[in-house]
């Protein structure tokens, strides 16, 4: 699936969500998008990140596919990931995402869940910072300082607070892009675990 189609169905996700289907003939709709599906379902699977390469240092990052920042993940956001810095220089994993009404919580306001989701993707990636094989996440606490809204270009901002062998801190702060140095919406603190399966 290439990265169009997926934000192509989440564009039809989105006009279900946000429209009265009043004036769609629902079976004809129904029997194009099962037409679609199979035809997708003839297509050759496709591996999962880990099944690439049997090599774990060859693999790919398989950041595509995954819940919230896959680009060819069509239930995804997607969320943007790139790299930046504190102001005291350390380097973060930056996520940069805008959510509409699919992940509502409160009126006009983002999901909690869909918030601590979008923490763990932007800590888990912040792991790689460590130059180290990644971790599971142990432990997330989230703290909620005001609703986060829907509709506007957020970041998510991720730094390695602390890094000992087994253990990996990381600490995340959710802003309204714009106002990048204001107060956060939210912000979380994770303990990642090396070797934990």
């Amino acid at each position: 699936m290439s990265a169009e189609l997926a934000a192509a169905v989440r564009r039809l996700a989105l006009a279900l969500h946000s429209h009265e289907t009043d004036n769609v003939d629902e079976a004809i709709a129904i029997a194009g998008l099962d037409d679609l599906t199979a035809a997708l379902q003839n297509g050759q699977r496709r591996l999962r990140w880990y099944e690439r390469d049997p090599d774990p240092s060859r693999r790919p990052r398989g950041r595509e596919l995954t819940a919230w920042s896959g680009a060819l993940n069509a239930a995804a956001p997607p969320m943007t990931l790139g790299e930046g810095k504190l102001d005291d220089g350390r380097p973060t994993i930056d996520g940069r995402v805008c959510l509409d009404r699919l992940r509502e919580g409160p009126p006009g306001f983002v999901h909690g869940g869909v918030v601590a989701g979008l923490f763990d993707e932007v800590m888990g990636a912040a792991q790689r910072l460590t130059k180290q094989p990644g971790a599971m996440t142990g432990r997330l606490t989230l703290r909620y300082r005001r609703p986060t809204p829907l509709d506007t270009d957020l970041l998510f901002r991720a730094w390695i607070e602390d890094d000992r062998s087994r253990r990996v801190l990381v600490r995340a702060a959710c802003y309204i892009d714009a106002v990048e140095h204001g107060s956060p919406t939210a912000e979380a603190e994770a303990m990642f675990v090396r070797g934990a399966r």
